[in-house]
């Protein structure tokens, strides 16, 4: 009997240590942050204390894979969801949509199709959440899709970095009940700069140096947060980079085939829609001869990479451009281009004599150079842990199970168990 009485004293004494430890767990935040266009090669290039201290300290990748197309607005939707093109619908920068009509790199979150983004995910299950200059954040139906996301604006109304990081630190300060748990923030840079000077440019690498710098005061305001909470960052970007050549002059070649029907094409990859009485086998016949330059794809029969379903928003031909070759629509020419007749007498492809832009994305995402940073750092994280590959739609599975939540509804991604020190686990 008195071992039965030692055997309940010892499992009451367990139980009240673990309930006294569950008490005192700290409360976590996470920040995700996107640095847009971020390929490894260009910290590779210059000084980045922050991101060389989280190689230290966390976990990280050379190797976070896009899905296809690689390009942004596919990218960030998969970031922010977990979900596959075919499942959240958003296929390109650039599509047509049967009853919406034409898409244009639209941070409206209606155009999604289906999935959750981890804040809708995370207030669903009692969690505020901010969402700052992320496409998707907003809905034009709803209104905002987090207790904060700032109103919707052009990318170049957008907030400056500096405003992003001074309101995630406010946010980090925030120590009311109803502060957010789920920070996401989305900065421009490199991209931008990239695209018109090159991957590892000056001007691209002091870009890079500024999103180091905003590493860092993200780190030193989770490293202050106070007694029972305890923070954790993680950094991401939505593709890489590569240099280019040759431009795939869209429009010209429409016109010299007089191929009825519309073109929607950014970086590598060109959705064709052809006319009522088209012929999907004429045009393919025809496009054949620019063979060395892009491969031609009809609709549902994509590469098993490809994720994109057979849906309306795809057209009845995709053209995929073959490194260094790119594209550009004919709308983003400039006016004196259509005055000299890029669409009708320049040549079907040709390198921008001068204004154009030298690197770009969008390609087969097994290729290495569309590849893109990870980085995760603090509370619930290994240390020292180089990931050898994960894939886009890993991100947001990986961030709910640092917050201790379920996934949103549904998912495709997983949990990068890697990521994760050994006593946190996915939900």
């Amino acid at each position: 009997m008195r071992y039965l009485r030692a055997f309940s004293v010892a499992c009451l004494v367990l139980v009240c240590t673990q309930l006294a430890g569950a008490a005192d767990a700290a409360e976590r935040t996470v920040v995700v942050v996107m640095f847009d266009g971020f390929a490894p090669a260009m910290a590779d290039a210059t000084k980045t204390p922050n991101f060389d201290a989280i190689k230290r300290e966390g976990a990280w990748s050379r190797h976070l894979v896009p899905v296809f197309p690689s390009v942004s607005l596919p990218n960030h939707t998969s970031f922010i969801t977990g979900c596959w093109p075919e499942h959240h619908g958003v296929v390109g920068n650039v599509f047509f949509d049967p009853q919406r009509g034409r898409y244009a790199e639209d941070g409206d979150a209606d155009w999604q199709t289906g999935c959750e983004a981890m804040w809708q995910a995370a207030e669903r299950q009692g969690v505020h959440a901010a969402a700052i200059n992320f496409a998707g954040r907003w809905s034009k139906a709803k209104g905002a899709l987090a207790s904060y996301a700032n109103p919707p604006a052009p990318w170049d109304k957008l907030p400056s970095d500096d405003a992003v990081v001074a309101k995630a630190i406010a946010l980090l300060n925030d120590n009311t009940p109803s502060h957010a748990r789920l920070i996401s923030l989305y900065f421009q840079q490199p991209d931008e700069t990239a695209h018109y000077y090159g991957t590892t440019a000056p001007e691209t690498l002091a870009q890079v140096r500024k999103n180091d710098a905003i590493v860092g005061r993200l780190m030193a305001a989770l490293k202050a947060l106070p007694a029972g909470r305890e923070g954790t960052l993680i950094v991401g970007t939505d593709h890489g980079m590569m240099d280019i050549g040759p431009l795939i002059n869209i429009g010209r070649i429409m016109n010299m085939y007089e191929i009825k029907g519309r073109q929607a094409s950014d970086g590598a990859a060109i959705y064709l829609y052809l006319d009522k009485g088209e012929s999907i086998d004429r045009v393919e016949k025809a496009l054949g001869e620019y063979s060395y330059a892009f491969t031609i794809y009809r609709t549902g029969h994509y590469p098993a990479y490809s994720h994109l379903g057979s849906g309306p928003r795809l057209g009845d031909l995709m053209l995929l451009a073959k490194p260094p070759y790119w594209t550009a629509p004919p709308e983003r020419f400039p006016d004196y281009a259509y005055w000299m007749g890029v669409t009708t007498f320049w040549p079907a492809i040709f390198t921008p004599p001068f204004g154009g832009i030298v690197a770009t994305h969008g390609y087969d995402p097994n290729i290495v150079q569309m590849h893109g940073i990870f980085y995760a750092w603090g509370a619930g994280v290994a240390r020292a842990k180089e990931i050898p590959r994960l894939d886009m739609i890993d991100i947001h599975p990986t961030v709910m199970a640092l917050l201790g939540l379920k996934s949103g509804e549904p998912v495709d991604g997983h949990v990068v168990e890697a990521v994760l020190a050994p006593q946190v686990g996915s939900k």
